[in-house]
């Protein structure tokens, strides 16, 4: 899995993981949000999956990548996309759960002002066809005890990552 951002590429997840405790480091006396959110775009016969992680000093700045997987499969059946979408997030949601945990930690203990909440953003909303799914997709995030956030609130997911998975050339 490569990610990339308008200022680097080719980043591997040790050297995401590495940026964002960077960018937390030059500034530990503030609060955080990182926010980690998949769209995917159809075109032809392929499927373009985009998932963003949104780090924001809470008022002052952020830093951001992503990461694309173009799979050669049409997704027709809605639930189906969405459920795929929702696996992506939180299987990068775990895994950074797991290499942000014991930084998160020594920053909380040495900077009184710290706090950083990891958020899952997931493209569905109350409008829509996807509205039927909000338990279900909410539901995969409850258990490992992440916010999961929703329209209009999924940014990472619904502006972020949308603008990177429609880029992309069919076949």
């Amino acid at each position: 899995m490569k990610f990339f951002n308008s200022m680097q590429k080719n980043l591997s997840f040790a050297d995401v993981v590495a940026s964002i405790k960077y960018f937390i480091k030059a500034n530990p006396d503030c609060q955080y949000r990182i926010a980690v959110g998949t769209d995917s775009q159809v075109k032809g016969r392929y499927t373009c999956f985009a998932t963003g992680i949104h780090v924001h000093r809470i008022g002052r700045g952020a830093w951001c990548c992503v990461t694309k997987v173009i799979e050669n499969k049409r997704y027709k059946n809605l639930n189906e996309k969405i459920s795929r979408e929702t696996l992506m997030t939180y299987e990068l949601v775990y895994m950074l759960n797991e290499q942000l945990m014991d930084a998160i930690c020594d920053f909380a203990a040495k900077n009184k002002n710290f706090d950083c909440k990891l958020e899952a953003h997931i493209d569905i909303g109350t409008k829509g066809e996807t509205r039927t799914l909000i338990r279900e997709m909410v539901g995969y995030f409850e258990g490992i005890g992440i916010d999961a956030k929703i329209k209009p609130d999924s940014f990472a997911a619904s502006s972020y990552a949308n603008r990177y998975s429609k880029k992309f050339k069919a076949g």
